[in-house]
């Protein structure tokens, strides 16, 4: 009895997977979901396009689509950005991949 508690334990554990969190980086940077709504807050200029390939073994299914955000605004960071714009964002089976456009922008009088 105790070793099914135990199995059942772990099964929940690995289906959860492990929670995402922003990163310190990621959090300095603002995702738009198009131009249209960048054009509302602020003024911007793209830099580059930008992306990123991740292994989703640690993440549970409701932290994949987490992680891509995450991902997507450390690549703009690295790319000296403080906005992105997703574009795509493609689920694999052990790896995911998720891409956008990088901007610096200016915020408050436009």
């Amino acid at each position: 009895m105790e070793f099914k508690k135990s199995l059942f334990l772990v099964g929940i554990v690995l289906f959860m997977g492990c929670s995402t969190s922003p990163t310190e980086t990621s959090a300095q940077v603002t995702e738009f979901k198009n131009i249209e709504e960048m054009k509302q807050f602020a003024n911007c200029e793209a830099i580059d396009a930008v992306n990123d390939t991740y292994d989703v073994t640690m993440h549970s299914p409701w932290g994949r689509k987490r992680a891509a955000h995450i991902r997507l605004k450390d690549a703009a960071y690295a790319k000296g950005a403080n906005a992105v714009i997703m574009t795509s964002n493609n689920y694999g089976v052990i790896t995911d991949q998720v891409q956008g456009i990088a901007y610096n922008c200016t915020y408050g009088s436009k």
